[in-house]
């Protein structure tokens, strides 16, 4: 007798799985509609493996033609379900049969084979026969097992063979599913009795859902609609597959409405702009990819233009959410998916890129079409940057250079500033003012900075900074990174791994990041709790509100370059004023872009606290930065 335990309750969890996915929003993608088919297969497994092990329980009753053909149907489909999931995995890693005819054609083979040898024992016996006792397995049955070996390791090589291309938890959702598989493979064999196999499968099923398909990783937060993890999935399809239109929308205005409005507010109009454009495109994807930036993906051959007049007209027109009434501008550009920008990576690189330009002029009237601007030499140097900026990240190569931070009084070392770094292609140092702004707008920097984090931590933990006269290292916190919910978690966690006191970080945080007031000043409070300082970084290159300065705890306040080089070239009383003032209110000030002797002295006479900047040394490497200050104790 067979043991059914296993089989009913999977049953019902396939079911449930089923009836989830299928009413949840999902992409037109080959892994989606594979993953579908895989659960209606798994559910026909399941039926005819309880039909056929009834039936053969119960033979006399039926006719041994019945007989044949429920345990052949059993038979072909549990070789099918095998063949999707290896047919899953090749869609994982983009293998397209097109571009590999000879290797899909070789790989099929094994599952032809045993489909024939399956169908045709009625006749040979070669997998099972039906006797006057009933159910007998014929000499070549242990063959369906074999194709499930065969089509795991086929599934485990080209995973390890195409590993570089993957991310981490992609290469480990390929693997778990087809462990789960394997294991699920062997007991089969050592307990045929045991009806378990479908339950393994339920596993790898479930472990392809929770790791790769499950929808919420390509929902964005601010609507019911895709986010750019999404669009990329989309894009990493054959190119010979995609026949898309990409049409970008920039909101030109977003940061100085969320800087009005706050973030919770400018969160709700970005959740109407979604639902006006899934409402008005009903038969075209929306994606939105943060930072006021929307994407309409539909077929090329769609009239991109009236698209364009249609949206355009929409904003000319006020968009209303509870009490507040609100005039939006919006700049275009235009992808064609099947161009010349041939990767996923690439054609979005180009999207984002071209957006933001787009966004610091008026591109409002006409669609600019991203095969032109992609050989512009701005675009294209940007791009490059993005690409230098992608490798530096998952190659854990960004650098960490410390500039000196010095008493304006005693003219010694108090403090350093950690400034990221990356380099090109060709070794060289990209600038930091252009390899930050596309690191924020590409989403990138919560990475860049959780790297600058870690890499600072193994400095103080690594040298004697307290020998050196270092009593704190500054670390810029972007506006970006403050939108995280559990930024303070992250920190206090890197932290403690490195044994670094939170006592030897200040945060500096410019206007910008003080957008958000409500957020910020919850990340702060957190922050605080656990030890850091904050600093005002750039103070006078923005709104420089003084009110909201009063409302953080900030110990220090980061003049901007510009206002003291003003000062310096033009004495007035406004800065000796505003210095005054800060420290009246207990705060300690430093002036960034000393170049001269001349300059710091001027500085310091008005009361400031601390310098920075090149006539007391560049940003150094950290080896550099010990060399040079270890030896001037």
């Amino acid at each position: 007798m067979w043991n059914y335990s296993f089989v009913v309750p999977s049953a019902l969890m396939m079911i449930t799985l089923l009836g989830f996915y299928v009413r949840r929003p999902r992409l037109p993608v080959r892994m989606n509609r594979t993953y579908v088919e895989l659960l209606i297969i798994e559910l026909s497994v399941l039926a005819s493996d309880i039909i056929s092990t009834r039936a053969d329980e119960l033979y006399t009753l039926f006719s041994p033609a019945t007989l044949y053909v429920a345990n052949t149907l059993f038979f072909v489909l549990f070789l099918v379900r095998i063949l999707w999931f290896y047919r899953f995995m090749t869609q994982m890693l983009h293998l397209s049969a097109r571009e590999h005819p000879l290797f899909t054609m070789l790989s099929m083979l094994p599952f032809v084979v045993a489909q024939i040898i399956c169908i045709t024992s009625f006749a040979t016996g070669a997998v099972f026969s039906i006797g006057e006792s009933g159910y007998v397995s014929g000499p070549l049955y242990p063959l369906v097992s074999v194709i499930y070996f065969v089509y795991i390791i086929l599934s485990w090589g080209l995973l390890f063979a195409n590993r570089a291309g993957l991310r981490t938890h992609d290469f480990a959702t390929g693997f778990f599913y087809n462990l789960a598989l394997f294991v699920g493979t062997v007991t089969r064999v050592s307990m045929p009795k045991l009806l378990v196999m479908d339950t393994f499968c339920m596993v790898a099923i479930a472990i392809i859902y929770l790791g790769i398909l499950n929808p919420d990783l390509y929902l964005s937060e601010h609507g019911d609609c895709f986010n750019m993890r999404g669009l990329r999935l989309v894009l990493s399809e054959p190119s010979h597959n995609r026949d898309y239109g990409l049409l970008g929308l920039a909101l030109q205005n977003y940061n100085h409405e969320r800087s009005i409005l706050g973030g919770r507010q400018m969160d709700g109009v970005v959740a109407l702009v979604i639902n006006y454009l899934k409402k008005t495109f009903p038969n075209m994807m929306v994606f939105y990819l943060h930072s006021g930036r929307f994407v309409i993906m539909g077929y090329s051959s769609a009239n991109w233009k009236r698209i364009q007049a249609t949206i355009h007209d929409r904003f000319t027109k006020v968009w209303q959410r509870k009490d507040t009434n609100l005039r939006l501008s919006v700049a275009f550009v235009y992808a064609d998916a099947t161009s010349e920008l041939d990767t996923a990576e690439r054609i979005i690189d180009n999207l984002v890129i071209a957006l933001d330009n787009a966004k610091r002029t008026d591109a409002t009237d006409a669609l600019d079409d991203l095969a032109g601007p992609l050989t512009t030499k701005q675009v294209d140097q940007q791009v490059n940057i993005l690409r230098a900026l992608r490798s530096a990240i998952d190659g854990n190569k960004v650098e960490v250079f410390f500039q000196p931070l010095i008493d304006a009084n005693t003219r010694k070392l108090v403090g350093a500033e950690a400034l990221a770094r990356i380099r090109d292609d060709a070794g060289q140092l990209v600038p930091a003012g252009t390899f930050i702004p596309i690191a924020e707008a590409s989403g990138s920097i919560n990475e860049l900075g959780g790297q600058v984090l870690q890499k600072t931590c193994e400095f103080i933990r690594a040298y004697d900074l307290e020998g050196m006269g270092v009593r704190w290292v500054n670390l810029n916190l972007s506006p970006i990174q403050c939108l995280q919910q559990d930024l303070a978690k992250q920190f206090e966690d890197v932290l403690s791994k490195n044994g670094v006191p939170s006592s030897m970080i200040r945060l500096e945080i410019t206007e910008r990041s003080m957008l958000d007031y409500s957020l910020l000043q919850r990340q702060i409070g957190e922050l605080e709790t656990d030890g850091f300082k904050f600093v005002m970084d750039d103070y006078g290159s923005g709104y420089s509100n003084l009110v909201r300065i009063k409302r953080y705890p900030f110990v220090n306040i980061k003049l901007d370059m510009e206002i003291v080089w003003d000062y310096f070239h033009e004495r007035d009383v406004l800065l000796p004023t505003i210095v005054r003032g800060f420290r009246e209110m207990g705060l300690s000030i430093t002036a960034e872009g000393i170049e001269s002797e001349e300059m710091a002295q001027a500085i310091t006479d008005i009361g400031v606290d601390y310098l920075q900047g090149f006539y007391f040394s560049k940003p150094l490497p950290p080896e550099e930065f010990v060399s040079r200050y270890a030896s001037a104790q």
